[in-house]
């Protein structure tokens, strides 16, 4: 069984190393999609993917690794959206609650929330969700790099392709 991503409206799949010779682990782990919704609103920055047999554990269920590798980017590139924040945010602290399992074929969206800010540290709280029911709570720490830090430059939402299969 071949899976489409089909992403809903308004997902647009994120171009990691655009250009870049060698690939990154992100973009390894999937095809993931963002969208921006308007300022202030819970999908103000939303990550999604839709869950192939390959990113399962041997039960059928989206491993947990992917499900912490979602919940960091969503932590970080979702937060510093949120925040109008254009750096890379190393990841200082994260734990993980782990609610339910999602299955293959599900779309799988996420979410974070700003909890505090301060000059140096960004807190946030990320949820996984399936058709608006949670199956992973997370908390982040980040750091916000003094000066200009290094930028997602490369990364970008890739409006013009075609969705990926």
């Amino acid at each position: 069984m071949v899976l489409q991503d089909n992403p809903p409206d308004g997902f647009h799949r994120i171009d990691f190393d655009r250009g870049r010779p060698d690939p990154t682990f992100n973009s390894h782990v999937g095809t993931l999609y963002a969208k921006r919704g308007e300022k202030g609103t819970p999908d103000e920055f939303v990550m999604g993917f839709r869950v192939h047999p390959h990113l399962c554990n041997p039960a059928g269920g989206l491993h947990g690794g992917m499900m912490m590798t979602v919940a960091d980017l969503v932590g970080t590139m979702g937060g510093g959206t949120l925040i109008g924040l254009r750096k890379f945010l190393p990841t200082v602290s994260m734990t993980f609650d782990f609610v339910a399992p999602a299955r293959i074929g599900d779309w799988v969206e996420g979410r974070c929330v700003v909890v505090r800010q301060t000059r140096s540290l960004l807190f946030t709280d990320i949820t996984l969700s399936v058709n608006g029911e949670r199956f992973l709570r997370a908390s982040q720490i980040a750091k916000i790099p003094s000066g200009d830090g290094l930028a997602f430059a490369k990364a970008r939402l890739d409006r013009g392709a075609t969705p990926a299969a």
